[in-house]
C-alpha cells in the first residue's frame, strides 16, 4: 500500500450518493510523472472516500470514481459525457533523457520486470544491461531515443490535440507549481468535490518535489529542459528524424 503523507485525517466514509463527482480519469506516460500522479490520487481516494481503479485491473465503470492510466490508453468502455480527464505530458526530449538514465541503473526485480528479460536482439543482455553497457551518455540517450522512447512518444503524441473532454498538463508545471495553482485548475477541471480541495491540495504539495518532504529513489531530477545541455547536434538530428516537430506540437520550445 501506498505510504500515507501530508494530510494525517482517518479516511473519509464515502459520501452520499448524490454527491459523487463525475468519471475522472488520469493518465501518464513512462517517465512524466507517473509515480507522483499515483500517490496523489490514491491517497485523495484513500482519505475523500472516492473509489479508485487497480492500476492492474480494469473494473466496469460503476465501480471507479477516479482512472489512473500510466500509459493514457484508457481503456474503459463508453464514457458519460460529464466524464473529463487529464495527461500528464513533458517535454519529449526530457522524456528520452530521464528514461536513459533511469533505466541504466535498474536493479532487477520490479517494478520493470520486463528490463531484466534476455533479449537477442541485444545480443543475450537485457535493456538494462545493454544501455548501461553503452560507452557514454550520447550512447545511452540515442539507444534509448530508438527504443523505449520511441514507443512512449508515439503515445504521446496522441494528446499534442486532445479531445474536448481531456486537458494536458506539463509535468514541468507541476514539479515547480509550489503555490499548487496547477493542481487546483487540476482538480477543478477533473471535478474533485468542493469540500475535498483544501485535503487535495495538502497531499498534493506533500507529495512533490518542492515540498523537501518527498523521500524517493525513483526520481533523478525534475528539472525541466534538462535538453539544452545533454543533447548533442547529433541527438538534436537524430530526435528530428525520429520523430519530427513533436516538441513543438505539444507545446514546447524548438531546439
Amino acid at each position: 500500500m501506498t505510504e500515507i503523507t501530508g494530510d494525517q485525517g482517518v479516511a473519509a466514509a464515502p459520501p452520499p450518493a448524490d454527491a459523487l463527482a463525475g468519471k475522472m480519469l488520469v493518465g501518464t506516460f513512462h517517465k512524466s510523472g507517473t509515480m507522483l500522479m499515483f500517490k496523489i490520487f490514491t491517497q485523495i481516494a484513500v482519505r475523500r472516500g472516492y473509489r479508485l481503479s487497480a492500476p492492474r485491473r480494469r473494473p466496469p465503470i460503476d465501480e471507479w470514481d477516479i482512472f489512473i492510466d500510466a500509459h493514457s490508453r484508457f481503456d474503459t468502455g463508453p464514457l458519460p459525457p460529464t466524464a473529463r480527464g487529464i495527461v500528464v505530458i513533458r517535454d519529449p526530449r526530457d522524456i528520452v533523457i530521464s528514461g536513459a538514465h533511469y533505466h541504466a541503473r535498474l536493479t532487477p526485480g520490479p517494478p520493470e520486470a520486463w528490463a531484466h528479460i534476455p533479449r537477442p536482439a541485444f545480443g543475450g543482455l537485457t535493456y538494462t544491461q545493454k544501455i548501461a553497457s553503452l560507452p557514454d551518455d550520447e550512447a545511452r540517450l540515442s539507444f534509448e531515443m530508438d527504443n523505449m522512447a520511441a514507443t512512449t512518444l508515439k503515445r504521446m503524441a496522441h494528446f499534442a490535440d486532445p479531445s474536448p473532454t481531456f486537458r494536458t498538463i506539463r509535468f514541468e508545471d507541476l514539479v515547480t507549481d509550489n503555490e499548487l495553482r496547477t493542481f487546483r485548475g487540476m482538480f477543478e477541471w477533473l471535478g474533485l468535490r468542493p469540500q475535498d480541495m483544501d485535503a487535495a491540495l495538502r497531499i498534493a504539495h506533500a507529495n512533490s518535489i518542492f515540498s523537501g518532504q518527498l523521500k524517493t529513489t525513483h526520481v533523478r531530477s525534475g528539472r525541466p529542459e534538462q535538453w539544452r545541455e545533454q543533447f548533442t547536434p547529433a541527438l538534436h538530428a537524430q530526435f528530428r528524424r525520429n520523430f519530427g516537430d513533436l516538441a513543438e506540437r505539444l507545446g514546447y520550445p524548438a531546439a
